[in-house]
């Protein structure tokens, strides 16, 4: 039985110490086949670095790495031999312009080296550059492998002076780059976002963006067919451990760790980070969400909070979601880039997309992170204050639950407040989320829409939301409109709850009036 490769990204490695590869050859071949030049991105711990050290290995001839693998057996690929120069960007310093320099030459320095090459004698990364590519072209053409191409953009977002210094360093490398073209074979860069190319690449405006190409929609990430081929041991085994059958571990794996989707297939993938680290643990938990979430969300979060209301309903086109500038980064851009939003729908005639969150792991965790960010606590208080409202519910203690809510949002700074119902629809339905019960918002009837609904073993919590009003008239307009009937064939509890929000004085008021549906049919 092979070894799960949670720490390895070496494709060498894996191979040569008997880990666990997904054969992502086939999907390799339509790369390098032909001469080409290509950008990726992807969603962070999800293989890219793993890719790049394939590519590096399959370029540099390394065929007997190969030979258990489709692009061995099946492809009638040549394996012709190419100087190979891999940057990972993710290694240098960038701490500030002149450090980034500094670590960049000497990583041509020593990729030089290892070709027998000299180019210590050149000032700046330009010339450095144009003398390795050159020199390793008298071989044969050159191929440049880029990982994490934005990690000195995307690190130094806290201090845009620094971001845009570096910014300057990279345009100027790719400008050489691009002047190199007959030199090269193949080019590819990876990383987690996409800046315009006016702000990075308007020196190598010739990349081929295959984020969203069908041609990549598999090529990072496991399939459903890949988690059935390759992982069936080792669900048996988690079987074992959790004592559920194989089909209910399929069922929840799917229900935690798939839905990511790359392209206008109706293709999704499974984070293979979670994917890796479950069947290591046999716990389902949220593993790649609590790898790392980078600081710089959280200020974004409370700057443009606002612009989360109702996103899962909008379409959008994919430039809106395809690149952004240093300093200023959208945050529904950003999310769908850094793998927190994936497409959820297609339209071919419109050609736009929704999107939505991919599976439970980030929905669940990423609703957190944001409650905590607006609400100026950590994740681990609003975990408790989540315990305390689910126990209220399920006490039918409609009080306790109202005066929860209260002390929860009146840790909201009274600047990120909005005087507008749907701005409170929204934080409620966020904490309702938390709450690990049924729960369904603006469901329509023929009298109106019901503002929330949440359902517990046994109770039904009708909740209309007003603001400005009181909540003698949210509750009386449940009961004028029979809200209650859809559910009136249900054996639980009807419970029939006003809530009514007030912003007065930099302070929110919540006021609630609430009775059993039973009262009224008496």
């Amino acid at each position: 039985m092979k070894r799960l490769p949670i720490f390895v990204s070496t494709f060498s490695t894996m191979i040569e110490e008997n880990y666990l590869y997904i054969d992502k050859t086939q999907y390799i071949y339509n790369l390098v086949s032909q001469r080409g030049y290509y950008f990726l991105s992807r969603p962070r711990r999800f293989g890219k670095s793993l890719l790049i050290s394939t590519l590096q290995e399959l370029f540099s001839g390394n065929k007997k790495l190969f030979k258990d693998l489709w692009i061995y057996k099946e492809s009638g690929y040549t394996w012709p031999e190419h100087p190979v120069i891999k940057l990972d960007f993710s290694t240098l310093n960038i701490a500030n312009s002149q450090t980034l320099e500094d670590s960049f030459s000497a990583t041509l320095n020593d990729i030089a080296k290892s070709y027998s090459i000299d180019i210590s004698m050149h000032d700046g990364l330009g010339a450095k550059l144009q003398s390795l590519v050159k020199q390793l072209s008298e071989k044969n053409k050159v191929v440049v492998l880029i990982d994490e191409y934005d990690f000195p953009l995307i690190n130094s977002l806290h201090n845009l002076q620094i971001s845009f210094e570096n910014q300057k360093i990279l345009k100027h490398f790719y400008s050489v780059l691009k002047s190199l073209d007959a030199y090269l074979h193949f080019i590819l860069l990876t990383g987690v976002t996409k800046f315009a190319k006016t702000s990075v690449f308007s020196g190598l405006n010739n990349l081929n963006d295959i984020t969203i190409d069908e041609k990549a929609a598999a090529l990072l990430g496991y399939t459903k067919e890949e988690i059935e081929e390759y992982f069936p041991e080792f669900i048996i085994e988690a079987s074992i451990k959790i004592e559920m059958t194989t089909s209910e571990i399929k069922r929840e794996m799917q229900q935690w760790y798939n839905g990511y989707r790359f392209s206008d297939l109706p293709l999704y993938v499974y984070n293979p980070f979670s994917i890796l680290y479950f069947l290591e643990k046999k716990k389902f938990w949220n593993y790649w969400f609590e790898s790392g979430t980078p600081s710089f969300f959280i200020e974004m979060i409370k700057n443009q909070y606002k612009s989360l209301e109702d996103f899962e309903s909008v379409e959008f086109s994919y430039d809106s979601l395809g690149t952004f500038d240093i300093g200023k980064i959208p945050l529904i851009t950003l999310l769908f880039q850094t793998g927190y939003l994936t497409i959820k729908h297609y339209d071919p005639v419109t050609r736009r997309f929704r999107i939505g969150y991919p599976n439970f792991e980030v929905k669940e965790s990423f609703q957190k992170y944001i409650l905590a960010a607006i609400s100026d606590r950590n994740v681990t208080e609003i975990d408790n204050i989540a315990d305390q409202l689910s126990n209220a519910l399920k006490d039918n203690n409609v009080p306790l639950f109202c005066t929860l809510l209260q002390s929860l949002f009146a840790t909201i700074p009274y600047q990120l407040h909005i005087s507008e119902e749907r701005y409170y629809h929204s934080l409620f339905q966020l904490i309702g989320n938390l709450l690990r019960f049924n729960i369904q918002s603006e469901i329509s009837t023929d009298k109106g829409r019901i503002d929330l609904v949440i359902t517990t073993q046994t109770n039904i919590f009708i909740f209309e939301l007003k603001f400005g009003l009181n909540a003698k008239a949210a509750l009386q307009q449940i009961i004028d409109t029979k809200y209650y009937e859809r559910y009136l064939g249900s054996k639980k509890e009807i419970i029939l709850v006003g809530l009514s929000f007030n912003n007065k004085k930099k302070k929110l008021f919540l006021t609630h009036e609430f009775i059993p549906l039973a009262h009224i049919l008496k």
